[in-house]
């Protein structure tokens, strides 16, 4: 049993043991919240919400001891060591439940309808917690830059290494300029208006498909389609809460091989991402992929090549052609499942066993090649052109680009988005911090 499984189960069974009368179950109950919070059993905390109908309690959250002072530690705490994505986990859980309710004060009701006023924050809160209650977005507007500025305050005064705060200041308004989260490099380039600039420079002077242009120290690869009906949105008054796909950095990026993509932010900037670990999914933007039949006709060539005796590969490719999905697509991602099943089918084979038993391994390792050459990745200069191509025939968006391309389960999408959350509570920290400072 797990050490959190342990904490939970005994305190059910002390809320149940010491059953004397409703308040003191009550009471106890909101206890052992508080408790679950404190030690981020939140899995743990929605079960024993659940068995709140069992001892007959109405959950009111108000009633959870210390639940502000416990989210607040646990944020400064992922601050401290600079997790940004468990801040955001941490929100998602907060506004799920409503547990950052509260009463509001005339001048806290002021304080709601200007934030709300804010399009692109609204918009940025919804995308990234769902619908927010107001309590929630009062804690964010409110209590997390306050937190944030007392944390780092009582940083300086211990392990300050310049006389002048304003060094330190500096970094922190600085961060989100360039930094790592999730194993993906992000970096600030510089305001769209110069990238702008600089781009109609070069494409005045071709009527090339697709451009490149050195940016700084950087080699670009764009399509000029692209790239003009997206400056024709990101420059309209009334912006918009959409992450443009622009660029690919051909050189000089934050890739390993020196590559990256570039997108711009709602708040007028261009921003670089790539892996900073290995160039995998970071920069895999899509795999080959055919329908049943052009799978086959493929598979049948590879066998072919590999040498794999023809009756061997006609019984294989009758067995697909009776298992597979005409309408489905196939790629890279259902590569083993298919494999499996080969292996499954010819090891039933008994004509098959006779002949072939001391070969198995090897011929399923063929088998393996031949399926693997058939869904090998696109050149990566090539993928994104195939996407900028979709683009131009309406058959994907601009702004979706960011979501498809990722590293394990997190997006450059996520990333995007959660840096804009992140810039809004910098921006109010600093706003405290010269109002108290000058």
């Amino acid at each position: 049993m797990k050490p959190s499984d342990k904490f939970f189960d005994q305190l059910i069974s002390e809320i149940e043991i010491e059953k004397k009368s409703n308040y003191e179950i009550e009471k106890r109950f909101y206890v052992v919240l508080s408790s679950c919070l404190k030690n981020k059993y939140f899995d743990k905390f929605e079960k024993l919400i659940d068995f709140s109908v069992k001892l007959d309690i109405f959950l009111d959250v108000k009633k959870i001891p210390d639940r502000f002072m416990i989210f607040s530690n646990h944020i400064i705490n992922c601050i401290q060591v600079l997790d940004l994505g468990e801040v955001i986990e941490i929100l998602r859980f907060c506004n799920k439940l409503n547990l950052l309710d509260k009463e509001f004060s005339a001048e806290e009701i002021g304080i709601l309808e200007n934030v709300k006023k804010d399009k692109l924050f609204m918009a940025n809160l919804r995308d990234l917690f769902g619908a927010p209650s107001n309590s929630f977005i009062l804690y964010i507007k409110e209590v997390m830059p306050l937190n944030l500025y007392y944390y780092f305050i009582n940083y300086f005064k211990s392990y300050s290494f310049a006389s002048d705060d304003s060094y330190n200041i500096h970094y922190i308004l600085e961060y989100l300029n360039y930094y790592t989260i999730y194993g993906l490099s992000v970096k600030f380039l510089c305001e769209i208006k110069e990238f702008i600039n600089k781009i109609e420079n070069v494409a005045s002077n071709t009527n090339s498909k697709y451009i490149e242009f050195y940016f700084y120290n950087q080699k670009h690869l764009a399509s000029r389609e692209n790239l003009k009906e997206n400056f024709n949105k990101i420059l309209r008054d009334d912006k918009e809460y959409k992450f443009y796909s622009l660029t690919m950095v051909l050189l000089g990026g934050l890739g390993p091989q020196g590559h990256g993509f570039t997108y711009s932010t709602p708040k007028g900037e261009i921003v670089e991402i790539c892996s900073d670990i290995l160039e995998t999914e970071a920069i895999i933007v899509k795999y080959k992929q055919f329908l049943k039949q052009q799978f086959l006709t493929r598979l049948e060539k590879e066998l072919r090549n590999l040498a794999i005796d023809s009756n061997v590969s006609l019984i294989i490719i009758k067995y697909l052609t009776d298992i597979l999905n005409p309408k489905e697509l196939i790629n890279y991602y259902k590569r083993d499942s298919i494999l499996e099943q080969i292996r499954m089918f010819l090891k039933e084979n008994q004509e098959y066993q006779y002949d072939y038993k001391r070969k198995f391994q090897e011929l399923i390792n063929k088998i393996s090649n031949a399926i693997t050459l058939i869904f090998r990745k696109i050149k990566l200069q090539d993928q994104f052109k195939t996407r900028m191509d979709l683009i131009a025939e309406n058959k994907l968006r601009s702004e979706d680009i960011a979501k498809l391309t990722s590293l394990k389960n997190k997006s450059h999408y996520d990333v995007l988005r959660e840096r804009f959350f992140f810039q809004y509570i910098i921006k109010w920290f600093y706003e405290i911090y010269t109002s108290k400072n000058f």
